[in-house]
């Protein structure tokens, strides 16, 4: 690094070796684009796995590329880009990390800098950086991973949110002359993107070149707020470094799909069975164990909670058959969900009952 440039803010002592999540709700915005363009997006989340309740759900965490495998989908039923109109239409207050810190802002540059220090809980991957080098100013994000699916439609959505809000900001001083922009997918932006024109580069991560004077301007709430947006501002759940924590977050996410095998858990983690089982051997485990761990534990939680029957707990389980879930549980606890249950009830009317 040159003498001229200087680094304004960069997370730092990002795990590498996690496994590489984001909070489900980045698809949020494009969800909400979708509906209203009249297209249901059930079908396109469906096809990897995924729901509008976890797209909702700010404690979900979901592998990146499934995360570009579902927008990629969505923009296939819809239009191509629809990402980058979602990003240009997004209330950054409601829908970036501690939005309410955000809107405390004074300058363009308070912003990127607060955003910086922020988003590194939100991904264990991706890490956004401001730089300044002599005039200009460089926006720029990097992935510390290969997707195995082209980002570019995630690419997109979060140029539109920066360009937009640049051009917000600019008002009658826009001059896009004075922006240059890289993504790897140029041709997923609108014809009519402020007048910038996007230049293609590799996969690894977008950059926004603007003059280091724009920093200084000043940035009011309201040109961050999208009333149109419903997106709900996102609970404050860090994303998970350790890698047995996030392969945990994916199971449980499809804990009731009979199809989760290991060899469907490994396909969510972008990695063969062998090396999954390879990296939780560390942690003195299997992906076999962590499912049927998983599955049995909340398994034993429903038969505490719930009214359910065993039968129907099998199946909110991943289980198909009743007889596959009593078997199951006596191995893990040496016990039957029946007789479990019986003595779960019987603690709790010996608790309740009352002192002579």
């Amino acid at each position: 690094m040159s003498e001229s440039e200087r680094v304004m803010w960069m997370p730092q002592g990002e795990q590498k070796d996690g496994l590489s999540l984001v909070r489900a709700t980045v698809l949020g915005p494009v969800v909400a684009m979708m509906r209203r363009l009249d297209a249901d997006p059930a079908f396109a989340l469906g096809l990897h796995g995924l729901s509008e309740e976890q797209v909702l759900n700010p404690a979900e965490f979901i592998p990146h590329d499934t995360v570009y495998a579902a927008l990629a989908s969505i923009a296939d039923i819809t239009r191509p880009d629809i990402c980058a109109l979602a990003g240009q239409q997004t209330d950054l207050l409601k829908f970036l990390p501690r939005g309410a810190l955000l809107g405390q802002s004074v300058t363009l540059g308070d912003f990127f800098t607060r955003f910086t220090q922020i988003v590194s809980k939100e991904s264990n991957a991706v890490s956004f950086r401001l730089l300044i080098e002599e005039e200009h100013a460089y926006f720029t994000t990097s992935r510390n991973f290969e997707p195995e699916v082209s980002p570019g439609h995630s690419d997109a959505f979060l140029v539109g949110i920066w360009i937009s809000l640049l051009h917000r900001v600019l008002d009658f001083r826009w001059d896009p002359t004075q922006v240059v922009l890289r993504l790897c997918d140029p041709t997923l932006l609108p014809e009519q993107f402020h007048g910038v024109r996007g230049i293609k580069c590799n996969n690894r991560g977008f950059s926004i070149r603007f003059p280091a004077a724009w920093l200084s301007l000043p940035i009011k709430p309201e040109l961050l707020v999208n009333h149109d947006n419903d997106i709900e501002e996102p609970v404050q759940v860090d994303v998970p470094l350790d890698y047995l924590e996030g392969f945990e977050i994916l199971v449980r996410s499809r804990l009731s799909d009979p199809a989760l095998t290991v060899s469907e858990a490994a396909r969510m983690c972008s990695i063969t069975t062998k090396v999954l089982n390879k990296r939780l051997s560390s942690y003195g485990t299997t992906a076999s164990k962590v499912i049927n761990r998983l599955r049995m534990e909340k398994a034993s939680e429903l038969l505490t909670t719930s009214d359910h029957s065993i039968k129907e707990i099998a199946q909110l389980v991943g289980l198909s058959e009743t007889s596959a879930l009593t078997r199951a549980f006596t191995r893990n606890f040496g016990i039957s969900p029946k007789d479990w249950r019986n003595k779960e009830a019987q603690e709790a009317q010996i608790a309740g009952a009352p002192a002579d």
